[in-house]
């Protein structure tokens, strides 16, 4: 205890209190590297937040550089519903049974036919005329369907109202009425005709009085 006390009576005494200039001046210097890292932190913090959602959205988002670099343009989908990749031609084969055509899609042949329905396909498709996928399709609406044109996209065919179901690149069917039938063409997904060809196939198509409605 007395080896404490000597020690602490051995120690200076004269030294004077900081000026007051000297005290501003460190506290000026203080809060200016706090808030130099403040700044740091949240520039960090941004920079962070900024790439995550960058991340999310599949860019990478550039921060804190003067030269501004243009975002990468989406990429476009072709609209299917405006300039068709198929034409329309005029059909010159025999007449198949049923369905009369005069035009057809470019490229497509009558497959098969019947009293009941008429299949184009391309050549060298050697699937049943009755399996519908990659092929244009005309029948008349099932006898034991609802004999109504159903909700879609309004048309005219010939002067009478239809309506197309399904959208551009989906498999779309056409309806509308013909006297007392009531017809209907399936376009299946790939077949790239816009909805206004698919009216003009189907004012390019007679009916027949050998045409029957399937059951079921």
């Amino acid at each position: 205890m007395n080896d404490l006390i000597d020690r602490l009576a051995r120690l200076d005494t004269t030294a004077t209190d900081p000026a007051d200039h000297e005290v501003a001046a460190d506290l000026s210097r203080g809060h200016a590297a706090l808030g130099r890292r403040r700044r740091t932190r949240a520039a960090v913090a941004g920079a962070g937040l900024t790439l995550g959602v960058g991340a999310v959205f599949g860019v990478v988002a550039v921060v804190g550089h003067d030269d501004a670099v243009p975002p990468a343009a989406a990429p476009r989908h072709a609209d299917r519903s405006h300039g068709a990749g198929l034409q329309l031609v005029d059909y010159a084969g025999a007449q198949p049974v049923g369905f009369e055509l005069a035009k057809v899609p470019q490229g497509y042949v009558v497959q098969g036919s019947d009293s009941f329905v008429l299949t184009l396909a391309k050549p060298g498709d050697d699937s049943h005329y009755l399996a519908f996928d990659h092929k244009v399709v005309v029948m008349l609406q099932s006898k034991d369907a609802a004999q109504k044109l159903g909700s879609g996209t309004d048309v005219t065919v010939g002067g009478e109202p239809g309506v197309i179901e399904g959208s551009a690149g989906e498999t779309r069917n056409l309806r509308y009425f013909d006297g007392p039938n009531l017809v209907d063409i399936q376009v299946w997904q790939d077949i790239d005709l816009t909805d206004d060809q698919l009216v003009e196939l189907a004012e390019a198509i007679t009916v027949t009085h050998d045409v029957e409605a399937g059951v079921g």
